[in-house]
C-alpha cells in the first residue's frame, strides 16, 4: 500500500507540471485542436483527481476533490486567454471534467464492490 504521504507529493508533481503545460507559450506546444489532446487533459485530471482522493482521503470526494479540480480546470482555461497565441476552450474544460469523473466513478464502484464484500 502507497503511503499517503507519496500521493500528496505525487499530486504536487502533476499539478506543477499541468500549471507549467497549461500556461506554456503556444509555440512549444503542438498545434490544432485534436483528439489527442483532449486526451492529455483527461489523463492530467484524472491523475490530478486520483493523487488527491488517494494522498487526502475523505468521504466526500466531490467537495474535497471534483468541485476544486473543476475550478482548477476553469481557472486555467481564463488565465490562458489572457496568454497571447493561448486561447480558453471549452472543449479542454469537458475533458478535464471528464477525466476527473472516471475517477469518481471507479472510488464509487470500488467502495460499492468493498460495502458488499464486508
Amino acid at each position: 500500500m502507497i503511503p499517503a504521504s507519496l500521493w500528496r507529493l505525487g499530486f504536487w508533481l502533476c499539478f506543477g507540471l499541468t500549471v507549467y503545460l497549461s500556461l506554456m507559450p503556444q509555440e512549444f506546444l503542438p498545434s490544432g485542436i485534436n483528439i489527442w489532446d483532449k486526451f492529455s487533459h483527461s489523463i492530467a485530471f484524472a491523475a490530478l483527481a486520483l493523487s488527491a482522493a488517494l494522498g487526502w482521503p475523505a468521504k466526500d470526494f466531490m467537495r474535497s476533490v471534483l468541485i476544486p479540480l473543476l475550478i482548477f480546470g476553469v481557472l486555467i482555461e481564463v488565465t490562458q486567454y489572457f496568454i497571447p497565441g493561448r486561447e480558453f476552450s471549452l472543449l479542454d474544460m469537458l475533458a478535464d471534467t471528464v477525466g476527473i469523473l472516471i475517477v469518481w466513478i471507479v472510488i464509487r464502484l470500488l467502495q460499492s464492490l468493498s460495502a458488499k464484500s464486508a
